[in-house]
């Protein structure tokens, strides 16, 4: 039966884009693989042809793995098995982890069908855990319950059955293949001679088959040898020979060989030892054309025991060396499939490795160029994530510096899953894995941080970044010659996340970080001699021209509130002409001094030229701006500044203040006010504070008439 024929029409379509009939045909195939294998081939050979000229190599992957699939179902198993490994390399080359554990769940049903059954668990494994990786559930439970179906050809019922049980209480099986997970337990029910459980699966089995008669038909042939056993011939027959047509009409040349083993059984325990003989017989020959020696072994058994039974001791033996034999033969082709497949998957995995590790070294020096080439250290740290987590797990990403004063670490870039946090300071003083990291200079690799932080802390608590702190980490110090500069680390949710390679590669990234530190450290003492004032150490008139421009866009966009402060100091010409030049600057570092030292640190302090002086607070309204106002000129007001030489002199100050309001259009206005007021308190006999609102006529009113009069 052709499902959603739709899908067929669309993927070939030629008129479509080519990457979208890939689409359509992956989909097609899905659902289509085992139900019509002319359609299938045909697609296949169509459409990989122009993905693969085209380039699309994860469309041809795809592609690749269900032409895998059709050679498998074909019982081409040489074939199937290069092509399915072709599609796995390029999965692993892609980093296309669901590719991946659908590949190696292929792999072992192929190696189970080869009867190399300990080889297939290793694959069936790997695709569990790949499954897992991607968040995939359902494939999960495929490989899980094949898994179980591994263990039970290893004559391993026991841990069979908690791998059916583990699949079915942690993970959920997929539509179209609950058929094949009440097969499997149906199994090892039987094997564990749990009788009444292993009919349950398994009629439930040909139940959930339902129209698809081929989904359950090895499930039929089961449950034929399980009423063969219960001695349910007539019921047991019925199977058999609905089994035998359904094989015949389908080509099914392998479940219809077993199928004849069964009816052989059957013979065998009706006394029809002719007949059982035959159909033993004829079941060793099909097995010898399909090269299927286990089922080929089974039939020499069958013959065996049905010449024992006629009392042809000399038959009986000849079947009995036959079947032994083969068996002989079985295990040593095991033995050397396992070598050659162990061989071989080595070889792979050494050419993936040296591929992965030329890719990482590539990205590296990538990622090195990225850092080094940005001076300002924000806009690399914030460059650098999307760029670590291409080479490696890392969903939370910190990088934290030594703070000037050398007790603390400023954690400057937090990344949690992709979002920014906000900056916080730890005291080196506190146990957290970054203080203990830099004081001792050592790297840290932790694969649990629950239980292995002890060997650091001891039963102290722990500071951790947030509330459910991650299971895996890195730090690393960063060092800039000698010096250690702050911390790097890259943090997992994910037990056992990193390795001493992850380790290797964090160093590597950390190293150019440290460059960038000393990089942007250089460029900000550049910046500041080009931003401060040398004397007072407060901004400069265009740098805190600029920030105010600055502060008045964002504060008239979003509606918040600015408020700008000019500072006079008054009769300052007197000073200079009173202690001389040296005095004057004592005077202006001193007030400079009170300035910064009594506001917020979001507000900025600059000097405006000579002996004027402007504040910028942000999110600060007129109230706010004036009581700061007040509180400054009355520290001005009462400190002694000592001038060297044992004298010193009192100086006081007037104040202009504006606040931002609608009138306003650029910041030059707001600046412009802040002046007209502070003439006010000129006018007002200095020593206090003034302010104006943007009023046309309180402008004009306030505008003076003598501006070069001495403030």
């Amino acid at each position: 039966m052709n499902k959603n024929p739709e899908l067929l029409e669309l993927a070939q379509d030629e008129s479509i884009d080519l990457v979208r009939r890939a689409e359509h045909a992956t989909a097609w195939l899905d659902k289509n693989l085992r139900l019509d294998r002319v359609g299938v081939k045909k697609l296949l050979d169509q459409l990989l042809p122009l993905v693969e000229a085209a380039g699309l190599r994860n469309e041809a992957a795809w592609l690749r793995f269900y032409l895998g699939w059709y050679y498998l179902d074909g019982d081409d198993f040489k074939t199937g098995l290069s092509v399915i490994e072709t599609a796995r390399d390029s999965f692993e080359a892609l980093g296309d982890v669901v590719g991946g554990s659908r590949t190696s769940n292929a792999l072992g049903f192929l190696y189970s069908m080869l009867g190399v059954f300990d080889l297939a668990l290793d694959f069936y494994r790997m695709a569990t855990e790949r499954a897992d990786q991607a968040g995939k559930p359902e494939m999960a439970g495929t490989a899980l319950m094949n898994t179980a179906e591994c263990l039970y050809e290893l004559d391993e019922p026991e841990a069979a059955l908690l791998a059916i049980e583990r699949c079915r209480s942690d993970y959920s099986i997929a539509p179209y293949n609950i058929t094949h997970a009440h097969h499997v337990a149906g199994l090892v029910y039987g094997r564990l001679g749990k009788l009444a459980e292993s009919e349950k699966e398994l009629r439930q089995a040909i139940l959930t088959a339902k129209d698809t008669f081929t989904a359950g038909l090895d499930s039929r042939r089961v449950l034929a040898e399980l009423l063969l056993d219960t001695g349910r011939l007539e019921e047991a027959a019925r199977y058999i020979d609905e089994g035998l047509a359904q094989c015949l009409a389908n080509e099914d040349r392998l479940i219809g060989i077993r199928f004849r083993l069964a009816l052989s059984r059957l013979h065998f325990l009706q006394e029809h030892l002719d007949e059982a003989l035959a159909e033993a017989r004829l079941a060793c020959t099909l097995a010898q054309e399909l090269g299927v020696k286990k089922v080929e072994a089974d039939a020499e058994k069958a013959a065996y025991e049905a010449w024992q039974k006629k009392g042809d001791c000399g038959e009986a033996l000849a079947a009995f060396v036959r079947y032994t034999s083969l068996k002989d033969t079985i295990k040593g082709e095991q033995t050397s499939k396992r070598i050659l497949g162990l061989h071989e998957d080595r070889i792979r995995r050494e050419a993936r490795y040296y591929e992965s590790l030329y890719r990482q070294i590539s990205s590296i020096g990538e990622i090195g160029q990225r850092i080094t080439a940005n001076l300002d250290l924000n806009v690399t740290l914030e460059s650098i994530y999307e760029a670590v987590n291409g080479l490696l797990d890392a969903p939370t990403l910190v990088i934290a510096l030594l703070n000037n004063a050398g007790d603390a670490l400023d954690y400057r870039l937090i990344m949690l899953r992709g979002e920014r946090q906000e900056p916080f300071s730890v005291p080196l003083t506190e146990s957290s894995f970054g203080a203990w990291c830099l004081s001792n200079n050592k790297d840290i690799l932790i694969g649990d941080v629950q239980n292995e932080y002890q060997q650091y802390f001891g039963r102290q608590p722990l500071n951790v970044i947030s509330e459910n702190p991650e299971k895996s980490l890195v730090y690393v110090p960063l060092r800039v010659g000698e010096r250690v500069a702050g911390v790097f680390s890259v943090q997992s949710e994910k037990l056992q996340a990193y390795d001493k390679r992850s380790l290797e590669t964090i160093k590597a990234i950390g190293s150019y970080l440290g460059i960038a530190v000393e990089n942007s450290r250089l460029f900000g003492q550049i910046q500041r001699l080009a931003t401060v004032d040398a004397l007072t150490g407060l901004l400069n008139r265009r740098a805190i021209s600029e920030l105010l421009a600055e502060e008045f866009q964002k504060s008239a966009r979003y509606k918040r509130s600015l408020s700008v402060m000019m500072v006079d100091i008054d009769f300052f010409k007197a000073v200079n002409d009173t202690y001389g030049h040296d005095g004057g600057d004592f005077v202006l570092k001193a007030v400079g001094a009170i300035l910064k030292g009594d506001v917020r640190s979001c507000d900025f302090a600059g000097r405006f030229g000579g002996e004027e002086f402007v504040l910028v607070l942000p999110e600060t309204g007129l109230e706010g701006g004036l009581r700061l106002a007040e509180r400054l000129r009355r520290a001005l007001e009462a400190t002694e500044i000592p001038l060297g030489e044992g004298s010193s002199c009192r100086v006081t100050a007037s104040f202009g203040l504006s606040a931002l309001c609608s009138e306003d259009d650029s910041y030059e206005s707001l600046l412009k006010r802040a002046d007209l007021a502070l003439y006010q308190s000129k006018d007002k006999g200095r020593n206090c504070v003034s302010h104006l609102d943007g009023s046309p006529d309180v402008l004009k009113a306030a505008r003076p008439d003598n501006a070069a009069q001495d403030k």
